[in-house]
């Protein structure tokens, strides 16, 4: 994020703190404690000359804004500063991270603060001798009270075996309002079934206020999981390369004993130029297989954030330790929304007049094995074609019908051809008008209660509307559905398969969606 981004006085003092230390087991250390108003504007610390694996993966970076005890940044300090999965070095030459041979790591993130920075590490237990030192050039503000509400923040997250063809790799879960910096990522492959590393690219899911001028909802929805680092055709046939705002730098094949090929690799994305704002929320979410796979993500907003991943035991933060989903995850998921599919647009490629569960009471138990799909579908391998009800917890009021209904095979970056029923209550203590946010991409059809089916129309990429309804006292039943009737490379989606819908009572209240009518 330029400086020219955040509102920072005119007028400032440089300023710099240096400093060393003996690396001890278990010791905990201040690197800095600064008084405000000022901005860190470049950080540099250098370890041993060949690092170990536990010198980037076991000293733990924090960092702590104006008085807060609650770091904005932790993560490894390997990782902050891009050096994935352990990795001692690699040629990384990006506009926001630095780095040279011999353990030479640069940052240039700006980093204001009002009232004072503390900046610490942790050194685990198995972490080898040596020394670490470190450089903070900053700017103090001493005639000019800081304006700038957002501070910086970075989050590391690990998770191994991710899960394949689900839900996705979670990259980022943070409130607004705020800008995002970017990321890296970093795979080690040990799931041979996909071509790459991915089961699709990153998925950004952005809520904003409902009067936000750029409307209530964003989605952002990548290809194949090297498109957004700038690589192509699977990313394995990429040279290693670094540029300003996007790269793969690290990319090896391994050498693992077995028959099959096995590689690991290190990328980042930084939206300098294409800046991503959000003013609710924002979550990203990876395309994953059952590989290992780690992440940093780095953002600005106001505080408080959102605490969505807790740092493992040293020894699970080393790369190849097992560390499933949920084991260090701090999201509370509440399921509000019932989704059944797939089913198979009919032959005018449009959401059929009437889908099985629609013909009869509502029952979550049922399955619907005749789902329309040929027999040559993608569908149907593992029985993918089955139609049921699945619970699902929204994402701020989005609700991606291929978290939970995914096709499998080689090609599995994008989704093919399905259509989704959605179903939720609404509770009013009495009749009320309400307006509808709704963004959707390819084609959306709702119903309130037993009202006729209101089709909102097609869109070629993600849009948001709102449209006025009237909710009657007490549960009012919501049913959408939403087809991809496309799917796989045509369209200017990808096959999204995604909808995102909040009701806004009278007084700005929001009805929240409820599974059940009581």
């Amino acid at each position: 994020m330029s400086s020219e981004l955040l509102d920072l006085p005119p007028l400032s003092a440089p300023s710099r703190v240096l400093g060393s230390t003996t690396l001890e087991p278990g010791a905990r250390l201040r690197l800095a404690d600064l008084e405000g108003p000022g901005c860190i504007r470049r950080f540099a610390v250098t370890t041993v000359r060949e690092p170990a694996p536990e010198h980037h993966r076991q000293i733990v970076l924090r960092m702590f804004w104006d008085g807060s005890d609650r770091p904005a940044v932790e993560a490894p300090l390997g990782d902050f500063f891009g050096l994935l999965h352990g990795v001692g070095y690699y040629p990384l030459r990006s506009r926001y991270l630095i780095t040279q041979r011999y353990a030479g790591c640069t940052a240039y993130f700006p980093m204001p603060f009002g009232i004072s920075a503390r900046i610490e590490v942790e050194i685990g237990p198995d972490v080898p001798d040596g020394e670490l030192y470190w450089q903070i050039d900053w700017h103090r503000f001493p005639a000019d009270e800081l304006q700038e509400p957002m501070r910086f923040h970075a989050r590391f997250r690990r998770e191994y075996p991710c899960e394949a063809w689900g839900r996705d790799y979670l990259l980022l879960d943070a409130t607004g309002p705020g800008r995002l910096v970017g990321f890296n990522y970093g795979v080690r492959v040990r799931d041979d079934r996909s071509r790459w590393s991915h089961a699709g690219g990153e998925n950004m899911y952005i809520a904003n206020r409902p009067d936000s001028p750029q409307g209530a909802f964003a989605h952002l929805r990548g290809a194949g999981g090297e498109d957004v680092f700038g690589a192509a055709y699977g990313g394995v046939l990429h040279e290693p390369s670094s540029h300003p705002d996007q790269g793969i730098p690290y990319y090896v094949q391994e050498d693992t004993g077995d028959a099959l090929a096995r590689h690991s690799l290190a990328a980042y994305r930084f939206f300098h130029e294409d800046t991503i704002k959000f003013d609710r929320s924002i979550q990203i979410r990876f395309g994953s297989m059952a590989n290992d796979i780690c992440s940093t993500a780095y953002w600005y907003q106001t505080p408080p954030h959102r605490e969505f991943f807790r740092l493992p035991p040293w020894e699970k933060l080393l790369p190849g330790a097992e560390l499933p989903r949920g084991e260090c995850d701090l999201l509370q998921d509440s399921p509000h929304w019932w989704i059944c599919g797939p089913f198979f647009p009919d032959a005018g490629r449009d959401i059929p007049a009437v889908l099985p569960p629609e013909a009869e009471p509502f029952d979550p138990a049922r399955i619907f094995t005749e789902s329309g799909y040929p027999g040559d579908s993608l569908w149907r391998l593992e029985d993918r074609h089955v139609a049921r009800w699945k619970t699902y917890s929204d994402i701020d009021g989005f609700v991606d019908f291929s978290h939970v209904f995914r096709p499998v095979g080689p090609e599995n970056a994008r989704t093919y051809p399905a259509v989704g029923l959605a179903q939720t209550w609404l509770h009013t203590p009495s009749a009320t008008a309400a307006v509808l946010h709704v963004g959707w991409v390819n084609q959306l059809q709702f119903q309130i209660n037993d009202d006729p089916w209101e089709s909102l129309g097609q869109h070629d990429y993600f849009q948001t509307r709102t449209h006025p309804v009237r909710l009657q006292t007490g549960a009012n039943r919501v049913r959408i559905k939403v087809s991809n009737p496309e799917g796989g490379l045509r369209g200017s989606s990808w096959g999204a398969w995604v909808f995102a819908f909040r009701a806004i009572l009278p007084e700005d209240r929001e009805a929240e969606p409820r599974l059940h009518e009581s």
